[in-house]
């Protein structure tokens, strides 16, 4: 979608159930269609469940005037929800990000008690966020956040930028030159290692990742360019597992899930 076209149609008709890496990677790809084609088709799913979710979360608010949907947007009755879920929100500069911790923090406290280290993760995630679609991925239509309880089993958050990715990004920094995608995913998750040669900067990703491994069983998972690692831990063990997505990731693409 990197040229301009008459009309581009996005297809989740057959989509049964979306989580929040999902949702705000689906509309992140409808707002950056609709930047470079004339008419924008998005084919909304089928089941009714997902439609209404789609709704609840706000992803069907403010979309570009150029995009249309295939089925009505479903009229809600709507509850408060805030220590439930956060719906579709967009970070587009540091206020943004104040507002958006505050939500976030609603919702872990709701699940795992204040002040616990799940809490914590879920603030550096969007900390995490802030850095690479703000000063570092040049993403065209800001970051993309979406968090959601689910009962019994935990907390999933989502950030989702279209921007250069981490490979591109971090190989503005001669050292990191010859890094393959996968290497340069795994290195921007060491602490201090950053697109810029200055001391002191890349502690955002390093920092995400302690974090969320201090919040007892969960999981990381970080797309971009052609890489894929995802990091669990489970009663103080660590794995990671490193692949290569079926397609190119643009941008970035987080999800932490935070297990009960």
């Amino acid at each position: 979608m990197g040229e301009n076209q008459d009309e581009v149609h996005l297809l989740a008709g057959s989509a049964m159930w979306l989580a929040p890496r999902e949702v705000c990677g689906l509309r992140a790809l409808i707002d950056s269609a609709a930047q470079v084609a004339g008419r924008v088709v998005f084919h909304s799913p089928v089941a009714g469940d997902l439609h209404r979710h789609l709704a609840r979360v706000n992803f069907y608010a403010d979309l570009p005037g150029n995009v249309e949907i295939t089925q009505p947007v479903p009229a809600l009755n709507r509850r408060d929800r805030r220590e439930r879920l956060l719906e579709l929100a967009r970070i587009r500069t540091t206020c943004d990000v104040g507002a958006l911790y505050g939500r976030v923090s609603d919702i872990a406290r709701g699940q795992f008690g204040t002040g616990s280290a799940a809490a914590r993760a879920c603030a550096t995630a969007v900390a995490a966020a802030m850095e690479n679609a703000i000063e570092h991925a040049d993403s065209p239509i800001g970051a993309l956040v979406s968090a959601q309880r689910y009962h019994g089993t935990g907390l999933e958050l989502a950030v989702v930028d279209l921007g250069r990715g981490i490979p591109a990004t971090l190989r503005q920094n001669p050292s990191h030159r010859g890094l393959s995608d996968l290497d340069a995913v795994q290195h921007a998750l060491e602490d201090g290692v950053s697109s810029v040669q200055e001391q002191g900067r890349g502690a955002g990703l390093a920092a995400l990742v302690h974090d969320v491994g201090r919040a007892g069983q969960a999981t990381l998972r970080l797309s971009s360019g052609a890489a894929e690692l995802t990091l669990g831990w489970d009663a103080g063990l660590a794995s990671v597992n490193q692949s290569i997505p079926a397609s190119h990731v643009r941008g970035t693409w987080i999800a932490v899930r935070l297990d009960a």
